[in-house]
């Protein structure tokens, strides 16, 4: 009977230990999806600035060409 004790003993001790070692495998998973989380968004944000600056660059040169060609018109149709 003691023998039997001292197992169960022994085998709540090593699932005590497990779990403790369960909350910081847990732990160190919450904390590096806080981390991925964070890096995404700042990725994302840095990612829309550069597609945003891409299109007003792009928006910029094409009002160029069209008021050079506008001008031309106009320039046209008074001679």
């Amino acid at each position: 009977m003691e023998d039997i004790l001292k197992q169960i003993l022994s085998e709540l001790k090593d699932i005590k230990t497990d779990i403790g070692e369960l909350k910081t495998g847990q732990a160190r998973l919450e904390v590096g999806q806080q981390k991925l989380q964070q890096n995404l968004i700042e990725s994302l944000g840095t990612y829309t600035e550069k597609i945003t600056e891409h299109v007003d660059d792009k928006t910029e040169v094409l009002n160029k060409k069209v008021y050079k060609v506008e001008s031309d018109i106009e320039r046209l149709s008074r001679q």
